[in-house]
């Protein structure tokens, strides 16, 4: 528990807001990135199989290489 006169948003802001994602389509995966630095980082995942979440090149946080 934590506890806080500090409302929680100011205290565990993501500033997810300043990013605009998009889903793009990658060896048959459709796969939600950023675009950070020229760079595209991975946010999540769309996939039915298994397989793929366990796989590190498509974790979030990773760059993906096109």
């Amino acid at each position: 528990m934590f506890y806080s006169i500090v409302p929680y948003d100011q205290l565990f802001s993501t500033n997810e807001e300043e990013y605009k994602y998009e889903e793009v389509a990658h060896n048959g995966l459709t796969i939600q990135v950023y675009r950070k630095d020229d760079k595209m980082i991975i946010k999540r995942v769309i996939s039915t199989d298994p397989k793929v979440y366990l796989d590190e090149k498509y974790s979030p946080g990773s760059e993906l290489k096109m």
